[in-house]
């Protein structure tokens, strides 16, 4: 892994990212286990090794405004072959996500934030199927900060077009978070 951060100022950061991974045939995991199924093994139970690429960004409009965010591509490639996939078959991945902070909304030391983005989808594979209409991710969470020490972070999360299926009801995920920090 390489990583690179550049703060051309105290309002601006640019990240550059770069990973190289390797999954034997029992343990594909490209995509982390964060998007579909076929992101996570795009040709199956076959040894696999992936490039990833990201850039990650950030900048602060002013003291109570931030946007922020990455764009990822995986390049996968087959390191066997086995029914439909042939060695050195190649698939492309690719996710992203927009972010908009809003600290001390409320109250000093709280937090406001908003989410917007896609879970790794497979958008190109020479040795198997593509990931068809693009799941979104949309979340909302507010960190209430009770005093110096604890927080309570309530959200929702809402998943449109789950594994990139529009034939799939959407997803609505409720949370509720203590943060305790000493």
């Amino acid at each position: 892994m390489a990583q690179l951060n550049i703060e051309p100022s105290d309002n601006i950061g640019i990240g550059l990212t770069y990973v190289r991974s390797f999954f034997p045939g029992d343990e594909v995991a490209v995509s982390g286990e964060t998007g579909s199924e076929l992101a996570n093994e795009p040709f199956g139970e076959i040894a696999t090794s992936a490039d990833h690429f990201g850039i990650e960004t950030s900048f602060r409009i002013s003291p109570s405004v931030t946007i922020s965010g990455w764009a990822g591509v995986t390049l996968a490639h087959a390191e066997d072959s086995g029914v439909g996939v042939n060695e050195g078959d190649d698939a492309t991945i690719l996710n992203w996500a927009v972010t908009f902070a809003f600290p001390d909304l409320g109250s000093e030391g709280s937090l406001g934030g908003i989410i917007v983005g896609q879970p790794p989808r497979v958008l190109d594979n020479d040795g198997g199927s593509e990931d068809g209409e693009a799941a979104w991710h949309i979340e909302a969470q507010y960190r209430y900060q009770l005093n110096d020490n604890i927080a309570i972070n309530p959200g929702l999360l809402m998943i449109l077009n789950p594994e990139h299926d529009d034939d799939n009801d959407t997803i609505f995920v409720g949370t509720i978070r203590t943060i305790f920090e000493f």
